[in-house]
């Protein structure tokens, strides 16, 4: 079988760099803390293996398996997995079997789906899935033990737990090709329905062409009738409009005489408009140049007003700037006499100020030296004050300090008296229990003598016990022996009625396909049947049935007869019948046929209507001979050939080829026939065939029947025997667990003796450890206080001596009054020489403030001054200017009014000039008013007259339309020149032609009549000839389909039946295997597989019973929790012995096991891993289970969210350190 080499994976959930897990033969461990993704590779692993379901994969949806993004890792688009298979022994689908390797990758994309490919080839899913499952494994099988799937064998309904023993027998890649094929069946059964409906469809549909043939042939005689109708209208049409188009010519001649003489009339009126207008313009001019001239002046009279008006007003402004600057003047005066009276009285100031800082330094001088002297003298007193403080301070604290210590030294001393004589008592009282303790030695000797008494118990308590358990183990010997025996005497006689059952299934099966290939025949027979009655039945309903289906002729003869009359048969022996056959007395002396030509009426049961027909048709054996005899025939005669050809006496020949409908349609009635004999025959022989296979399907219920009884014999013999033993064996359990009872009591007993001795010497020797120990310590502690009272006394000496040797503080004290006073009045004339040194500092610097102010203030009163007179220099300068303006614009006022006289004279002359000449421009423009109207009217008669010439344009337009027209519906109806309509109404002239309305009324009739036929096939004939042929090619196909579902319906049986063969080795084998790792696992017990619910091993359940030892047998699920997990690892064990798979995942399944049983298990693994080609990986927390490993992967999540892979080989560990 194939191998599995390695895994790589990249983006695959957490994985999400390149990983690679080589899967080596032995076991493989993978080991990690939780949540680091060891499940991922075990889903992978799945994954890659076909898995179609999301949620096995712990997701939504399969794109979730991509990897999503952590930390600074961003999200995947893509996942592949690829799993490397081992196919030396090329045991591969022959799809893929071409390589000694194939790289089985599957592959998803966001948004695209997941693909697949071997070695670089796509494939598809149905196919990775078969070939795992031929090699006994898959997404899906017991190989893959996830998490939680000991727990699914454990609570699965029987029917779901027996798909482990479909693994072992290797039948599940059978139920995929089972499945495959009812899927196929199904589908040929509705193809063969759908066939058949089309068939009865299409029978129906060759009547209805039937029908339609003749309603085509009165249609088209219908349709004669009407072309002749149609051309009598259409040339009575065409005379109206070539009549109606000469009379709209002539209108058309006389409208456009019309519009010729009123074109004339506007040309003159548009010269007499014309020449008004080209007057008009120099009138206009003069006109705008008389009145120009009179606006321009009185543009200027209004001017000069304005100019007056302004005169007034630039007089009256400079009288006011008179004024403004006459106050200015005034102004600028006055602040001159404020300045020069400023100056004077700032330099009286300065004066004052200068003779007053005469002295200033001597005082200044003066008054620092006194306030050093008192600043001094202050200072030294206070420094003697302070050392005199001082000192003072540090004899009161060190009093203080000195008579606290002697107080707390005194207080130490009382407490070390108190607790002296507290630890003399302590003392007095162990001293007293001591004494009242009992001697050691003695309490030692009564545990020596408890301890011989329980060594005694203990020996002759194991003694019965040894001889109650040898005396158990003999009964259950004997009892497992008579157990044995029975299930062998059980198993020789189920293998027994076995093989007589198998004998009798393979005989009935063998009858049971007779039967059903004897019913696919029959089927057949009936359907083709089916399908030539039916093809036969399409002319039964026939208004005129034709003449063919009364004949009956020889097979062999169909085509010759169908080639010699054609579709001459078609025709009725109604007389009603357009077309039909009369009955006519033979001829009294027929012409011989030539020799070498026999009459075709030996071969034919002919009816009397073709009597006369057929005793002219002669058969010759092949083409030549026919070639050969056709010079000899008489008139009428005609010869045929078997295969359908033709030589006719006025020397038509037609060669063979595709038989005629006739000749169809005859050998359909013949193939009937013999159809319907073979039909009475497969009756018969399906009768005898069922007859045979219910008495095999009796003698197969009777085999069963003995099977079933059999075995419930044996088994009950073997139930009792089981319950003989089981007591018996009981039974001595029962006294061994007596004997051990008995000799626990007694050895408990002398336990508890031991025990109260050991517990009383071991108080004793407690206590009087614990009480020389405390006495050890008082003693200690005596001398301690003695030791801490002497010191106390001591220090207690030293500080009262020194206590006494510390001075008195009175003298200093009053010296330090005295100081306080004196430097109270030093303090005192130091301030007042302070005072007097910060005044005179204080008046010199405002005496220097003020004079730089008194500086710059004169400074700003002399630059005012200035300013003042160069002012009043400006302003005398204005004023004489405003002073000229105003004479000047005193003089303008009378000049204005003279030139205002002169331009009224001339504006009254102006307008004058403009009236005369607007006068003359009214003259003209009425001259052209009244051009215009003239014009305007002729224009309009114009466009009456072109109007009407339109019109009849249009007429004539319409008329030549309308004889088009008919011209292009003669040409499109009748297909022919206007000149042939007549031919075509066989009439010579238009006179022979009725009115109009009665040759419409009659074209009417015959269409109405031609319509009131409903729809009509004109193509009939053809579309029946091509349905004949699409009903022969449908009815082929519909053998073909029942042919297909007789094969498919073989398979199907023939793959159940290999599966039961299978299923029953498998499970013989499973069961076997099943109870050696079972006693394996448990050290003992017993266990055994049931098939419930159905005697169809393919349709049974699964149960299984277990029997721990010491237990009796029963259901797993009444089991604790460890048992049944051993047990279902029993189970998926034994399907690896039977059919092993070539790697076997174990995810987490020693959980629920304690260590004993962990060793039990990982030895049970190794020796399989030894003794089969399964490759094990093993998803561990235990530390046993990672000891048992041949090599270790560690899974961690150094970065969150990523997962990492790290291996070590512990068997080349174990090389190394030896």
């Amino acid at each position: 079988m194939v191998q599995f080499d390695k895994l790589r994976l990249s983006g695959f959930k957490s994985f999400v760099d390149p990983t690679e897990l080589a899967i080596e033969s032995g076991m493989t461990g993978i080991v990690g803390p939780n949540g680091c993704g060891k499940s991922n590779l075990v889903e992978a692993l799945k994954w890659v293996m076909g898995e179609t379901s999301a949620k096995q994969m712990r997701g939504s949806e399969m794109e979730d398996v991509i990897f999503a993004g952590a930390g600074t890792r961003p999200a995947r688009n893509i996942a592949e997995v690829m799993l490397t298979l081992d196919n030396k022994t090329r045991t591969a689908p022959a799809m893929v079997n071409d390589t000694d390797q194939l790289d089985v990758m599957r592959r998803i994309e966001r948004g695209h789906g997941s693909a697949y490919s071997v070695n670089g080839r796509e494939i598809r899913a149905r196919d990775v899935q078969t070939l795992f499952a031929d090699a006994a494994t898959g997404s899906r099988s017991t190989a893959m033990v996830s998490q939680g799937r000991i727990g699914a064998i454990i609570n699965a309904k029987p029917a779901d737990r027996r798909t482990i023993i479909d693994e072992a027998a290797g039948i599940t890649g059978l139920y995929a090709r089972r499945h495959e094929a009812e899927l196929r069946l199904r589908a040929a059964e509705q193809n063969l329905a759908r066939v058949q409906d089309v068939l009865v469809a299409l029978e129906e549909q060759h009547k209805g062409l039937k029908r339609q043939a003749r309603q085509a042939s009165r249609y088209r005689n219908l349709s004669d009738h009407i072309r002749r109708a149609e051309a009598a209208v259409l040339a009575l049409k065409l005379a109206t409009a070539e009549r109606e188009l000469a009379e709209s010519g002539e209108r058309l001649r006389e409208a456009e005489a019309q519009v010729a003489d009123l074109t004339r009339l506007v040309g003159l009126s548009t010269t007499a408009q014309a020449e008004a207008a080209t007057a008009l313009p120099p009138l206009r001019n003069e006109e705008a140049a008389a009145a120009a001239a009179l606006q321009r002046l009185r543009v200027a009279h209004d001017a000069l007003t304005a100019e007056a008006e302004r005169v007034a007003h630039a007089q009256q402004d400079a009288e006011t700037r008179l004024q403004q600057t006459d106050a200015d003047l005034a102004r600028e005066r006055g602040r001159k006499g404020d300045a020069e009276a400023a100056i004077a009285d700032l330099s009286s100031q300065r004066c004052r100020l200068e003779q007053d800082q005469v002295g200033e330094e001597d005082r200044a001088a003066a008054a620092q030296m006194a306030r050093d002297t008192a600043q001094a003298d202050t200072v030294s007193a206070e420094t003697e004050h302070d050392r005199l403080t001082r000192q003072i301070a540090d004899d009161e604290a060190l009093r203080q300090s000195v008579g606290r210590e002697i107080a707390e030294l005194q207080e130490r001393l009382r407490r070390l008296v108190v607790r002296r004589d507290e630890v003399v008592v302590q003392q007095n009282e162990i001293e007293t229990e001591l004494a009242s303790l009992p001697a050691l030695p003695e309490v030692e000797a009564a545990l020596e003598a408890a301890r011989a008494s329980l060594d005694t118990a203990r020996r002759h308590g194991q003694e019965t016990i040894e001889a109650a358990r040898e005396a158990a183990r003999y009964e259950s010997d004997a009892a497992r022996l008579a157990v044995a025996k029975a299930e062998a005497e059980r198993i020789d006689m189920e293998r027994a009625r076995a093989a007589e059952r198998q004998a009798a299934e393979a005989s009935h099966a063998t009858a049971a396909e007779i039967v059903q290939k004897t019913n696919a025949r029959l089927t057949k027979l009936r359907a083709e049947e089916a399908g030539v009655a039916a093809a036969l039945k399409s002319a039964a309903g026939s208004l005129w049935p034709p003449l063919l289906d009364a004949l009956t002729v020889e097979p062999g003869f169909e085509k010759a007869l169908g080639a010699a009359f054609g579709d001459d048969l078609e025709a009725s022996s109604d007389r009603g019948a357009p077309a039909h056959w009369l009955q006519l007395a033979p001829f009294a002396v027929a012409p011989a046929l030539p020799s070498g030509a026999t009459p075709l009426g030996a071969h034919v049961e002919a009816l009397p209507e073709l009597a006369r027909r057929i005793a002219f048709i002669g058969i010759v054996a092949d083409e030549a001979t026919g070639e050969a005899l056709q010079a000899a025939l008489e008139p009428g005669q005609q010869l045929v050939t078997r295969e359908g050809a033709v030589w006719r006496w006025d020397g038509y020949t037609m060669r063979a080829g595709a038989p005629s409908t006739a000749a169809v349609r005859l050998s359909q009635r013949n193939r009937l026939a013999e159809i319907r004999q073979q039909i009475d025959a497969v009756v018969i022989e399906q009768a005898a065939e069922q007859a045979r296979a219910d008495a095999e399907a009796g003698w197969l219920a009777a085999a069963r029947n003995a099977e079933r009884s059999c075995i419930e014999q044996a088994r009950q013999h073997e139930r009792s025997v089981a319950a003989a033993a089981r007591r018996k064996t009981e039974d001595a359990g029962e006294a061994t667990r007596a004997a051990e009872r008995a000799a626990q009591t007694t050895i408990a007993g002398a336990e508890r003796a031991a025990t109260t001795a050991r517990d009383r010497h071991t108080e004793v020797a407690r206590r009087t450890d614990q009480l020389r120990t405390r006495l050890a310590g008082i003693e200690r502690t005596r001398a301690e206080i003695a030791g801490d009272i002497a010191d106390a006394e001591m220090r207690r000496t030293f500080r009262e001596a020194r206590l006494s040797a510390i001075s008195d503080t009175q003298a200093d004290r009053a010296a330090a009054g005295t100081l306080r006073v004196s430097i109270a009045e030093l303090r005192a004339a130091l301030l007042d020489a302070e005072g007097t040194c910060d005044r005179l500092a204080r008046e010199a610097a405002m005496r220097v403030e003020r004079l730089g102010q008194i500086a710059q203030d004169h400074a700003g009163w002399s630059t005012r001054l200035g300013d003042a007179d160069g002012q009043i220099l400006e302003l005398d300068a204005r004023r004489e200017q405003i002073a000229a303006a105003i004479a000047e614009l005193e003089a303008k006022p009378a000049e204005i009014e003279a030139n205002r006289l002169t331009l009224g004279e001339e504006i009254a002359k102006a307008d004058g000039n403009r009236q005369q000449a607007a006068d003359r421009l009214a003259v003209g423009e009425t001259r052209l008013g009244e051009a215009d109207k003239a014009l305007r009217q002729a224009e309009g008669e114009l466009a009456g007259a072109r109007e009407s010439r339109v019109r009849r344009e249009g007429q004539v337009e319409q008329a030549t339309k309308d004889r088009e027209a008919i011209v292009e519906r003669i040409a499109e109806r009748l297909r022919c020149e206007p000149d042939g309509v007549l031919a075509l109404a066989e009439v010579q002239s238009l006179d022979e032609l009725p009115e109009i309305d009665k040759a419409e009324h009659r074209l009417e009739r015959l269409v109405h009549e031609r319509e009131t036929m409903g729809a009509v096939n004109l193509r009939a004939e053809e579309e029946a000839s091509e349905l004949e042929q699409q009903i022969t090619g449908m009815t082929s196909e519909r053998d073909d389909l029942v042919a297909a579902i007789g094969r498919l319906r073989q398979g199907i049986q023939s793959l159940n039946r290999e599966g039961r063969e299978r299923f029953v080795v498998a499970f013989e084998q499973v069961s076997g295997h099943f109870q050696q790792l079972f006693t394996k696992l448990f050290g003992g017990g017993k266990a055994e597989l049931r098939l419930t619910e159905s005697e169809d091993p393919l349709e049974a359940g699964l149960e299984i019973h277990a029997s721990p030892p010491g237990k009796k047998l029963q259901v797993m699920s009444l089991l604790s929790g460890g048992e049944q997990a051993l047990t279902a690892l029993s189970l998926l064990f034994a399907v690896f012995m039977t059919n092993p798979a070539p790697i076997c995942v174990l995810d987490e399944v020693d959980a629920p096991l304690d260590d004993l049983n962990v060793e039990r298990f990982c030895a049970l693994v190794d020796d399989i891993a030894g003794r089969t080609d399964t490759r094990f990986l093993i998803i561990t927390h235990h530390r046993v289970t990672m000891a048992r490993m041949d090599r270790l992967y560690g899974v961690t999540m150094s970065e969150q969210g990523v997962s990492q892979l790290v291996s070590v080989n512990l068997k080349e560990a174990d090389r190394m350190v030896a």
